[in-house]
């Protein structure tokens, strides 16, 4: 009897692995873990080297309950099941881990916790390593030049990142990754969203909102893969792992939207309709973009009703437009806001759905009638805090009442109601009935709870599957914050999307998250509406270009306004932008704009050409270096196989206010030589400051041509000339007028040059005068 007793031990012995490290293995990734549930080593074992950042705390899995976070005291692993047993000593609470070592990766998945009415939230890490060189925040990749390590989310309830808030939300553009002083971290965690709960929601915009339970939304099933592989594989890799784990894999064509080379291109947004459909399509054709993507073709957000105006036969005319274009080889798009509701949807009026976000609710304190202009509350918690709100808007029963204020003491009451609001009717209603406060933004919107969100979401779907649409931006992503359910709403909302569409769905989003990486075709940042072509959020959109590239995505400036007066010079300024970084961009385009400006066809052909010559990589190293800078311009032309590319030489010079004694000439003199050949002069004179102005200012070229300009120019304005015709833009690069010319452009010849300046500066003003002429050099001739 003892000795069967000793055999049944040794027997359990065999499974339960209780030693002090256990070793899980890829084929480029060992990753060991202690008999406490702390990692020991992340390897690669091709090299030996260990990438774990050896005395930072390391645990496979935290877990909280309550508001204390609590880390493994024991780790067993039981080899015949794959189950890894945690023991959390302080809550006496265990877990059991299911893993699944891979060739490609190593997959760890919650399965079961002891108590997990307690467990409000499980953390995944975070992991420590040595890597510094490359942090892809969004991505969950670390890499050094040779070997990469990588943590994956494998399903919507795990995010990538840290847990900053209730919510879930991280209002960063990722932390899947971080940079540490040690080097760089990993983690994910999942929140248990089952149970009704009070939070803060929006950044905190809105505290101590209800937010109602999804049922069985639990951390169980919580789910991530780690890998490690050479960095040069990453992409395979993460492939690999969407294919195996079940994750969305998006196709282009039958090539994987990530390694496609249709996966960031250009395209053009307009304003097409059921008329002029045929003539934007050739446009978007003449410009070599593969989309005409619809900037607001939307009646309403919410059910995404059509605008009638613009697609009189509904959904069948924009699957007509879908048609055409798909003959040419080209998609349609269209831009939404996402969970945006606007307040003339069926979900708002006539019958307001009951689902629209709340920010929380009060009871009618008294009887109020359908004309009653104070509403008495019990409470003024969330209707006083109207600092977000711009529609003041309530919802009682079927009626949506805007209201001025509350009062700040009790009794409390909803002063000067606008009864009715929206097309609801105005009615009575009893004490004690719910006083709803509705969450709104700026655009006259409201927002969905999470079960509309998902509502919408499959509005959508069956938007795109009834009319062939397949390119769109989840612009507005961060709308989906309004459930509650933070950035596990944002991919909830685009996985149903996705999945709802019965065909390839290019698209675009205003967030970048970790699991919607596997989704998203392209980040698109980078607006033309707060400056000139080349100024309005120029920085920004160079800035973007380096945390694209860490984060495997495809090269994108944002959008650019052509106008009609938009001209080849900023044409092409934004094209060798877009050849150095072999980058796509969205080209804003309206129809009446490209009828009116007298250049189109050759603007088009322009933006054709360069997308041609960067398609077919015919720029060296050191050209795309140089057409990455925003200071350097260039013009390129192609005659038969032979390519030639000219840069522009650039003099600048600077004139100030001068105090001098009087009758001291006060214009500033420079000297420059032109080393190009003889060309018609081209300069820009800008006004640089925030504010104030200059009077009359002149220029004379080499004592003979002197250009008078008579008036006040205000900061920020500019004066171009390009060789022809002379131009003044406003402090925003907007058009302002041409200015008439009595005499033609001198013609600048070859040698040594000498440029006066002057103007009249009113007493109080300190802009400074910049001045810059250019000089196109002989071309750099590519044989491609």
């Amino acid at each position: 009897m003892k000795q069967s007793i000793f055999i049944f031990l040794l027997s359990i012995l065999g499974m339960q692995s209780v030693i002090a490290q256990t070793s899980f293995k890829t084929d480029r990734f060992r990753l060991t873990l202690s008999a406490v549930g702390q990692l020991t080593e992340m390897t690669d074992p091709s090299t030996n080297k260990n990438y774990l950042a050896l005395g930072e705390k390391a645990p496979l899995l935290k877990i909280r309950v309550g508001n204390e976070w609590e880390e493994p005291g024991r780790a067993v692993f039981n080899s015949k099941s794959g189950t890894i047993t945690l023991s959390f000593p302080t809550s006496k609470i265990s877990v059991d881990i299911k893993v699944v070592q891979k060739k490609s990766h190593l997959v760890f998945e919650l399965i079961r916790l002891s108590a997990k009415e307690k467990v409000n939230a499980v953390y995944w890490g975070s992991y420590p390593t040595i890597v510094n060189q490359t942090i892809g925040e969004v991505i969950g990749v670390v890499r050094d030049g040779e070997y990469a390590i990588g943590l994956q989310a494998l399903n919507t309830k795990t995010l990538g990142g840290v847990l900053k808030n209730e919510g879930g939300i991280d209002d960063s553009r990722g932390s899947a990754a971080l940079a540490q002083s040690y080097g760089s971290s990993l983690q994910a965690f999942s929140l248990d969203r089952s149970k009704p709960r009070r939070i803060s929601v929006w950044n905190d915009q809105y505290p101590d909102v209800p937010v109602e339970a999804i049922p069985n939304e639990t951390t169980i099933g919580s789910k991530i893969a780690l890998f490690g592989c050479a960095e040069d594989q990453v992409l395979t890799r993460i492939g690999e792992i969407e294919l195996a784990e079940g994750l969305p894999h998006p196709l282009i064509n039958g090539i994987w939207h990530k390694q496609s080379p249709e996966t960031g291109r250009a395209y053009l947004i307009s304003d097409f309709n059921e008329n002029n459909i045929d003539e934007l399509l050739d446009f978007t054709n003449q410009a070599g973009l593969v989309s005409l993507y619809h900037e607001g073709p939307f009646q309403s957000w919410g059910h995404f009703i059509l605008d009638p105006t613009s697609f009189p036969n509904g959904n069948a005319g924009m699957k007509t437009c879908v048609e055409k274009a798909s003959k040419k080889g080209l998609r349609i798009g269209v831009h939404t806001l996402s969970t945006f509701i606007n307040t003339n949807d069926p979900y708002v009026t006539p019958i307001p759905d009951k689902r629209l976000a709340q920010t929380g609710s009060s009871k009618l304190s008294g009887n109020i009638t359908a004309t009653s202009a104070e509403i008495p509350v019990e409470s003024n918690q969330y209707f006083k805090n109207i600092k977000p709100s711009t529609l003041h808007a309530i919802r009682i029963g079927d009626e949506i009442i805007r209201f001025r204020e509350v009062t700040a003491e009790a009794p409390y009451r909803l002063l000067d109601c606008q009864r009715g609001a929206y097309g609801t009717k105005a009615t009575d209603h009893a004490k004690s009935e719910t006083v709803v406060m509705l969450m709104d933004y700026p655009y006259n919107t409201l927002f969905p709870n999470f079960n509309l969100q998902q509502e919408i979401a499959g509005n959508l779907g069956r938007f795109f599957n009834e009319t062939g649409v397949s390119h769109m931006d989840f612009d507005g992503h961060e709308g989906c914050w309004s459930s509650g359910e933070g950035d596990y709403g944002v991919q909830a909302f685009a996985e149903k999307v996705f999945q709802d569409t019965k065909h390839t769905l290019v698209n675009g989003t205003s967030r970048s998250s970790h699991y919607y990486w596997h989704i998203c075709h392209y980040w698109n940042w980078g607006e033309p509406w707060y400056g000139g072509f080349r100024e309005s959020q120029g920085d920004y959109r160079l800035e973007n270009q380096p945390f694209l590239e860490r984060n495997y995505m495809p090269n994108m400036l944002g959008w650019f306004l052509l106008s009609a007066t938009t001209g080849a010079e900023d044409i092409e300024w934004m094209m060798a932008r877009a050849a150095g970084y072999r980058a796509g961009f969205a080209l804003v385009a309206r129809y009446n704009s490209l009828k009116k400006n007298p250049n189109t066809q050759q603007l088009l052909g322009l933006i054709k050409l360069w997308q041609e010559a960067s398609r077919l990589n015919i720029f060296s190293a050191d050209q795309r270096i140089r057409l990455k800078n925003p200071a350097n311009d260039f013009h390129l032309e192609k005659d038969g196989q032979t390519w030639k590319l000219y840069p522009f030489r650039k003099y600048t010079f600077e004139h100030t206010k001068q105090l001098l004694q009087p009758g001291q000439p006060t214009y500033s003199e420079w000297q420059f030589e032109n080393k190009d050949a003889g060309q018609p002069l081209n300069f820009t004179l800008t006004f640089m400051g925030k504010e104030g102005s200059i009077r009359n200012p002149w220029m004379e070229l080499d004592g003979y041509f002197k250009l008078e300009l008579p008036g006040e120019f205000e900061a920020g304005n500019s004066v171009v000339c390009d060789g022809t015709t002379l131009k003044i833009y406003t402090n925003k690069g907007s058009f302002k007028k041409q200015i008439e010319l009595n005499k033609p452009i001198p013609t600048l010849n070859p040698g040594k040059h000498t440029v006066k300046f002057d103007c009249q500066f009113p007493e109080e003003t300190e802009l400074t005068n910049r001045f810059i002429i250019k000089t196109i050099s002989n071309p750099e001739i590519i044989q491609k």
